[in-house]
């Protein structure tokens, strides 16, 4: 087989690719924070929550500031500045991520006291997107230590009045710090973080161990596909190294039978890659020549003549003139060619590559006027990768010496080729040549 393009990125870089579909991922979620702080100011003036108004402003606003924070780096960073590598691959970005996220949470938990309480998971849940991050975890760890007790002790002095909290009897509704601090002895404090604060720590330990535990669990099963691929790759590359020497040596035999060494073989290969890479930049065959047809065509291109195996000495190597007989004989090197293609590679998985190569053996005598043969198509009815092969191989066929023949100049080759522009070639493949070699200087060179 063939080289398919590049292989599978490394784990380092796949790991770098998921913890920046990880930080889009959470940037969304911040966005979201925010549309949710500005609600629940909404719904504090509406009378849903009673938190005092100038309490709940300072909060909206805190909320909005820290989680579009990331949100604003990044804007700036890929959108405005263009850098080259995004800001989202970088490996410090994450914990911005998740700092920004406790901060948001422990002011809306404070603010809102138990109406809250569950959006304290959130921090361990953005962080376990990230693969094997036992840093991470430990930072996400000793950030709940902190959000539980301030979420806890916040809320009873400034969010909403939560009754349970006091020790005393209390007014409902907006009630004045002072207040807060006179209801609640120092007792109650001990009592506080007995009753409230250290069943929402275990309440956090459970979730976040099976957080992190399913995370680690994805991740070593990311790690083996990633090493079952990386095998099944290697496998290819060994496939198609094997199978590029095979066509190679093959194709070399073909050419050698009629006294050249195999260069014709690698020189066309090489006219054909530089006019298939030149033709993808046109209008006209962009999207026709993707990088990896491209890639196709050029393994194909060795094979053209493979036909040439069938073909008697005598007729082969014939000096002279051959006579329409030979000639014959000489031109079913095109169909047979083809069921030789079929017969080889019958039992190759990649389809692209059997068709191209069938194609670029059995057509690629085929003129555009409709003039060629073995079946006379005309215009766009030749393949492409045939047509692209005609071009090549009657360069290389005119610079070069043949037992019938003497080589000419490259300027006068390219000449002849232009002058069939319309009939034995496809008009809009002479005319990319043609700039080619203006561009390259080509027409003045003798050899």
């Amino acid at each position: 087989m063939r080289k398919r393009g590049m292989l599978f990125n490394s784990s380092e870089n796949t790991n770098r690719s998921i913890e920046a579909e990880a930080n889009r991922f959470n940037l969304k979620c911040l966005a979201v924070l925010c549309c949710f702080s500005v609600f629940c100011g909404l719904c504090n003036r509406i009378g849903v929550f009673a938190v005092d108004p100038f309490t709940m402003r300072v909060a909206v606003a805190a909320t909005i500031v820290t989680c579009f924070l990331p949100i604003a780096i990044w804007l700036v960073h890929d959108k405005a500045l263009k850098k080259p590598e995004s800001i989202l691959m970088k490996s410090w970005f994450k914990y911005l991520i998740i700092a920004s996220t406790f901060i948001g949470i422990m002011i809306t938990c404070v603010t809102l006291t138990f109406h809250a309480i569950l959006l304290m998971v959130l921090p361990g849940v953005f962080a376990a997107q990230y693969p094997g991050q036992k840093r991470l975890r430990r930072w996400v760890i000793l950030g709940s230590l902190i959000l539980v007790p301030a979420g806890v002790y916040g809320g009873l002095l400034f969010g909403i009045v939560d009754l349970n909290l006091f020790s005393g009897t209390v007014s409902k509704g907006v009630l004045p710090l002072a207040d807060r601090i006179a209801a609640c002895p120092p007792e109650r404090y001990w009592s506080l973080f007995c009753h409230y604060v250290i069943p929402r720590y275990l309440a956090l330990l459970v979730i976040q161990i099976l957080l992190f535990g399913i995370s680690k669990r994805n991740t070593i099963l990311t790690q083996q596909q990633m090493e079952l691929t990386d095998r099944a790759n290697d496998e290819m590359k060994k496939r198609n190294d094997l199978q590029n020497m095979i066509i190679d040596r093959l194709s070399s035999v073909i050419e050698s039978r009629d006294e050249n060494t195999g260069e014709h073989v690698l020189r066309t290969k090489n006219y054909v890659r530089i006019l298939a890479t030149e033709m993808a930049k046109d209008k006209v065959f962009r999207d026709q020549l993707p990088p990896g047809m491209i890639e196709e065509i050029v393994n194909a291109a060795p094979l053209h003549d493979i036909g040439k195996i069938a073909i008697p000495d005598a007729i082969l190597l014939k000096p002279g003139r051959l006579t329409p007989e030979e000639f014959e004989v000489i031109k079913s090197h095109a169909t047979k060619g083809g069921a030789m293609i079929r017969s080889l590679f019958s039992d190759l998985e990649d389809q692209l590559f059997k068709q191209l190569a069938e194609e670029i053996t059995v057509y690629h005598h085929e003129w555009w006027d409709g003039s060629g043969y073995p079946k006379g198509m005309k215009g766009t009815e030749i393949p492409l990768s045939a047509r692209i092969m005609a071009v090549a191989d009657v360069y290389d066929a005119l610079i070069s010496d043949r037992v019938y023949k003497k080589a000419i100049p490259s300027r006068e080759a390219l000449e002849i080729i232009y002058g069939e522009s319309g009939t034995h070639f496809d008009p809009d493949i002479v005319r990319i040549l043609k700039e080619y070699a203006k561009r390259n200087r080509l027409e003045e060179q003798d050899t």
